[in-house]
């Protein structure tokens, strides 16, 4: 079987297809897989990690709402890309094309959803959020079928032929993670105390840095924070504001390649509400704090984060909780409570779905062999 997977940019919709590649290989060794996705994305730096996929750089770019010049540069963009995802089609021919959301994912899933009315290739989409982007929203009435993570996501495909819910697909390191001496001094950190992991997803939170660098002097004794930065800050300007001030008990991290590893040792995570982020807080059955981004498109973090708390299995809190220094009072209250910390994890891996890879791999073959009559 030869599979072409397309979306990225982001980690949220990056790792879940990592996740389902990963499955791939376990159930056939054989098996073809092809990426395609933006040379700026995530993917672009860690595939070639991954020697068994093969990568298709090509254009993409969403679009800036309100910036007229802004939907001209989309519109080549969008353009080129239908005449790479042509060529890659072409190329790899693939038995089924799967789009992982965000706009890398839309022209080989469009061009692979015109090219399976003359040739036996299906098209899947996967949305990870509660409140679908834009890109899925266009393609679900063309492809064969579209899977979600939400059971209520289901209503926004109305004219989808096929709608299945599967859960978000996790990479299975988060499943297995135990925390363990060696990754604390891996991180820097002291295995006798408290530790609060702090991160914004792949491209970090601007937010929720100078959250903790406000809050610094309150987050001392008792506890630890590992803040990740993604591209939110420099971390060199931020080791030497937190050395100036001299606290010792905040460790600066540009990027976790290992995040399972840090999700392993955190006895609290304080983060934004990106789909795939909320789906590895119920892998691990970890207690967390919930800050969504106003900025998301169509407010799908706070539905996210919505979904989570409604489990019982998070604590969500406004921008403005931030802004006015009631982060280090609430994680201070939060650890002092280990009732309130132990229901909170196993509500999260209550909520929590562990068959994600598998129902989308039952999916992918029924459409092959759909496909091949």
């Amino acid at each position: 079987m030869r599979v072409l997977i397309a979306g990225g940019g982001t980690g949220g919709h990056f790792y879940p297809a990592l996740a389902l590649i990963e499955r791939l290989r376990r159930e056939d060794p054989n098996v073809r897989v092809a990426y395609a996705g933006t040379s700026r994305g995530i993917e672009a730096r860690v595939l070639p990690a991954y020697p068994y996929i093969r990568f298709f750089p090509i254009h993409g770019k969403g679009l800036v709402r309100g910036r007229r010049f802004g939907y001209v540069v989309a519109c080549l963009h969008l353009f080129l890309g239908l005449l790479e995802a042509l060529a890659v089609l072409a190329r790899f021919r693939p038995d089924v094309v799967i789009g992982m959301g965000n706009y890398s994912s839309f022209a080989p899933v469009l061009v692979g959803a015109f090219l399976g009315k003359i040739l036996p290739i299906r098209t899947l989409i996967h949305e990870q959020n509660a409140i679908p982007g834009l890109a899925n929203r266009i393609l679900a009435r063309f492809v064969d079928a579209v899977l979600v993570s939400h059971p209520r996501t289901t209503a926004s495909f109305p004219r989808a032929r096929r709608v299945v819910v599967t859960g978000t697909p996790v990479r299975e390191d988060f499943f297995r993670a135990k925390g363990s001496d060696a990754i604390y001094r891996r991180f820097g950190l002291d295995p006798d105390t408290r530790t609060v992991l702090v991160f914004g997803g792949s491209l970090g939170s601007k937010g929720l840095v100078e959250g903790i660098l406000r809050a610094k002097e309150a987050l001392g004794g008792g506890m630890q924070v590992l803040l990740v930065l993604g591209s939110a800050a420099d971390e060199g300007e931020i080791r030497a504001k937190l050395e100036r001030a001299g606290i010792a008990n905040v460790v600066v991290r540009r990027y976790i390649d290992r995040m399972w590893e840090a999700f392993a040792i955190a006895d609290l995570i304080v983060a934004r509400a990106g789909a795939t982020t909320i789906a590895e807080i119920a892998a691990c059955g970890k207690p967390a704090v919930l800050v969504p981004w106003d900025g998301a498109a169509d407010g799908h973090q706070r539905e996210n984060a919505r979904l989570l708390e409604e489990a019982g299995a998070c604590t969500v809190v406004d921008e403005d909780v931030i802004v006015d220094g009631g982060l280090a009072r609430l994680i201070r209250r939060l650890l002092n409570d280990e009732r309130a910390l132990n229901r909170l994890a196993r509500n999260a891996r209550r909520s929590g779905r562990h068959d994600a890879d598998a129902l989308i791999m039952g999916e992918i073959r029924l459409q092959v062999r759909g496909a091949r009559g």
